[in-house]
């Protein structure tokens, strides 16, 4: 049923609504929710609307829905309804379906109409007054002035499989309606499944996070009860949309900006706020992002406290408006996730836990971090408190910069005392088995990092202009006085004044412990680094001041830290981008991130030029030498390995359009290099041979060059580093 009225501003008095499903085996031709050739119309609309637009005498856009409400009072059981149908509303037939009480929930009666008095096919009352007999009595007593209608659709899909989450939305108004809430999903639970309130335990319907009671399967090697949470990624959503300024046309005023954006159907808010990644560039706007329509604004809590060291603390701002999760340590838990709207590509996080992006396939890769494009969805078992079980508040966000801004994050909760509003999941009852355990197992290999946050200006490519117009007023950004890295503290000086550094990259080796101390010696403000892929202490190792978790995870200038991980062997071999969370709205984009990469136990890595052994040092790139002596080994050989840190900030990339309404603008580069084709084709390069040796300063672009013989293995580690593009 539908709600939604006819109006002048969002559907231009054509209200309708339907359901189109994914996945979902039906008949198209009355349970698709496209209309489509000679399929039956599937749609609604509003029950709710007695009134209807006119000019000169005649309705504006679709006729008055087919909407009645009844005389008189009626008791279970009777036939017989007596109705007045709405100005300028088509009257009932004999053979149609009606139901009487559409607005009460659990109350409602859908019924044949037998016969009407009088026949509306003799003529059409003039007072708009009918009798109704039903083919059969109804179920509930109704009162006068109830609504009755026809506006419903019966939609019946099969369910053959263990889906998961399914996805449907309207088919009708879709880029009008989805903004606004005209999505959803279903989940198809394991067979013979209930479904729980997680602090009551009584049973319920629907709700994003609950408790699945059950014993069958629901993922590689998982089974019984879980607890599971629906997380639907979106964009488009006016309300939560948020101001940008770098890249603009100097002088425009923030009601032009917002002016700028607007249309009919994406109406922001003139109150918006200005997004959290100041250098944040493409557009007057984000686009509107969040978690199931609710967002928790990393710019509103900036405006609350200036610290942005505590921008996810529960302890200063309170918990998210975001779904959140709570669990025991060893609970299995289940994210539902889905991009349900609607033009650009987003990124999920979940700190601390890894899991299989196909869940049934046990040689699917263990990961925490997911691109997730437009209308995808996965089902993403876990186990509460990772590997190492560990009790304590993650983080789980969208790491796309532009929707973080606008609030897609919340927190994952995991407890290893009894709570008063958790009940506990069957099959995980003893609390005596709630015990955290230890980040490094006893005799596990130790590696030991000393690593240096300090200031550093970053020169993307010398021999180029720092800044290159692309647009009006929109530049491409090659260089960076506000520059900063991590490095490890023996290279620091080094660092320094020499040439172009690379980003941080450590290794270390499946099984291994690694243990980093950061000194923080930036001028000002925090710093810290937050690694994926890895377990962790979440108290003291995450990296990140979030929810309840006490202490302070981040450094400050003059001060160091020890962060401990251990590099599980079901992750594998993987790369683990580092991120700082002392500011992530700046320092990240300034070029503090960098990537821990983990190779297969027991390996040496050597500097591909020199043979030199670089195990505990920091380099992009690495020959691999493994030890055949581990019997996991045995069918690998020596590669070569490479790590590449991607990053922009233009707001445009990631989106639906191609090619993209503007040229890329803002700090972009790879491993703090760029080689823009602007230059290039100042320096005598066409586009036949952009990519071909035709700069004449310079044989080799800016960007790394990898280099490997042929026949040689090659492992290209690719990092997301900061971006919209993901």
């Amino acid at each position: 049923t539908s709600e939604w009225n006819d109006d002048d501003f969002t559907n231009f008095q054509m209200s309708k609504l339907n359901i189109h499903p994914h996945f979902f085996q039906f008949d198209n031709q009355a349970s698709d929710g496209v209309i489509s050739g000679f399929s039956y119309d599937q749609s609604m609309r509003s029950y709710m609307q007695f009134t209807k637009k006119m000019k000169d005498g005649h309705h504006v856009g679709m006729p008055m829905p087919m909407n009645a409400k009844l005389l008189s009072s009626t008791r279970a059981g009777d036939k017989t309804i007596k109705i007045q149908m709405a100005d300028g509303a088509t009257p009932f037939h004999a053979g149609a379906d009606i139901m009487v009480g559409i607005e009460v929930p659990n109350g409602r009666d859908a019924r044949w109409i037998k016969s009407m008095s009088p026949d509306p096919t003799k003529g059409i009352a003039k007072d708009g007054k009918y009798t109704i007999t039903f083919t059969e009595g109804m179920t509930h007593a109704h009162s006068a002035g109830t609504i009755v209608s026809t506006e419903f659709v019966r939609y019946r899909w099969w369910v053959d499989v263990d889906l998961g989450l399914v996805f449907w939305h309207d088919h009708a108004f879709g880029a009008t309606t989805w903004p606004h809430g005209g999505i959803g999903t279903t989940v198809v639970e394991p067979w013979g499944s209930t479904y729980h309130d997680p602090k009551t335990g009584k049973p319920i319907r629907t709700g994003v996070v609950a408790d699945i009671h059950g014993t069958e399967p629901f993922a590689y090697g998982r089974n019984g009860s879980f607890r599971e949470i629906v997380v639907q990624t979106h964009d488009t959503v006016p309300h939560t949309a948020q101001l940008v300024t770098k890249g603009n046309p100097p002088g425009l005023s923030r009601e032009n900006a917002i002016a700028a954006g607007q249309s009919i159907s994406f109406q922001m808010p003139k109150t918006m706020l200005e997004v959290a990644f100041p250098h944040l560039n493409g557009g007057t706007h984000t686009t509107g992002g969040g978690f199931n329509f609710r967002a928790a604004s990393l710019s509103a809590r900036l405006k609350s406290n200036s610290d942005a060291s505590k921008m996810f603390s529960s302890r200063v701002h309170g918990d998210p408006s975001t779904p959140m999760i709570s669990a025991y340590l060893g609970d299995n838990v289940v994210f539902r996730l889905l991009h349900g709207m609607m033009n650009e590509t987003h990124m999920f996080s979940l700190s601390g836990h890894g899991y299989r992006p196909e869940r049934y396939d046990f040689q699917s890769r263990m990961t925490n971090a997911l691109h997730v494009g437009i209308a995808e969805r996965y089902d993403l078992a876990t186990t509460a408190g990772g590997y190492q079980q560990m009790a304590g508040d993650y983080l789980y966000f969208d790491g796309r910069t532009s929707h973080l801004s606008e609030g897609s994050w919340s927190i994952l909760r995991v407890h290893d005392k009894l709570q008063g509003d958790l009940k506990v999941l069957p099959g995980n009852e003893d609390s005596s088995k709630w015990k955290r355990g230890v980040v490094c197992p006893s005799g596990a290999p130790t590696k030991n990092f000393s690593v240096v946050a300090i200031n550093r200006a970053l020169d993307f490519n010398a021999k180029a202009e720092d800044q290159i117009e692309v647009d009006f007023e929109r530049k491409l950004i090659l260089a960076n006085a506000e520059g900063k890295i991590f490095a490890l503290e023996g290279e620091a000086a080094r660092t320094a004044s020499g040439g172009a550094p690379h980003p941080l990259t450590l290794r270390a080796n499946i099984g291994d412990c690694i243990k980093i101390k950061l000194s923080n010696r930036l001028k000002s403000g925090n710093a810290s680094m937050h690694i994926n892929n890895v377990a962790f202490d979440p108290m003291t190792s995450q990296g990140i001041n979030v929810g309840n978790n006490s202490g302070d995870q981040t450094v400050a200038p003059g001060s160091s830290k020890t962060y401990t991980y251990y590099a599980h062997p079901d992750y594998g071999q993987t790369g683990s981008v580092i991120w700082d969370f002392g500011n992530l709205t700046g320092n990240v984009r300034d070029g503090l991130y960098g990537g821990l990469v983990i190779g297969p136990r027991g390996s040496v890595y050597r500097d591909p030029a020199t043979g030199k052994d670089i195990s505990l040092g920091n380099s992009w790139k690495a020959d691999v030498i493994i030890d055949k002596s581990y019997p996991e080994n045995r069918n690998l050989e020596n590669y070569r390995d490479f790590a590449l840190y991607f990053q922009d900030e233009d707001n445009i990339l990631g989106t639906s359009f191609m090619p993209y309404l503007q040229n890329v603008a803002g700090l972009t580069g790879v491993n703090y290099r760029l080689e823009p084709w602007s230059y290039r084709e100042d320096e005598g390069c066409e586009l036949g041979n952009m990519f071909t040796p035709c700069v004449a300063a310079s044989s080799d672009p800016a960007t790394p060059t990898l280099k490997a013989h042929a026949g040689d293995l090659v492992m290209i580690n690719i990092f997301g580093a900061h971006n919209e593009q993901n």
